[in-house]
């Protein structure tokens, strides 16, 4: 496994989580990273920072691609 990079940063764990599941089913694993601050805040991170979408580096432009 290579260097895990940031693909985009989600207002709330919700939208991050639908953005991580739709890359997992197309073959392009992923984690969050700030996910607890929002989930101490009922999903909404909006004032506290956001959840970050991370992928391996070498996903990285595949990733990129889907999301537009």
């Amino acid at each position: 496994m290579g260097k895990i990079v940031k693909l985009v940063s989600c207002d709330n764990s919700f939208q991050a989580n639908l953005i991580k599941g739709r890359l997992e089913s197309e073959g392009i694993p992923s984690m969050l990273a700030n996910e607890r601050m929002g989930g101490l805040y009922g999903g909404n991170t909006a004032g506290w920072g956001s959840v970050d979408l991370l992928v391996n580096e070498e996903d990285l432009e595949r990733a990129q691609a889907f999301l537009e």
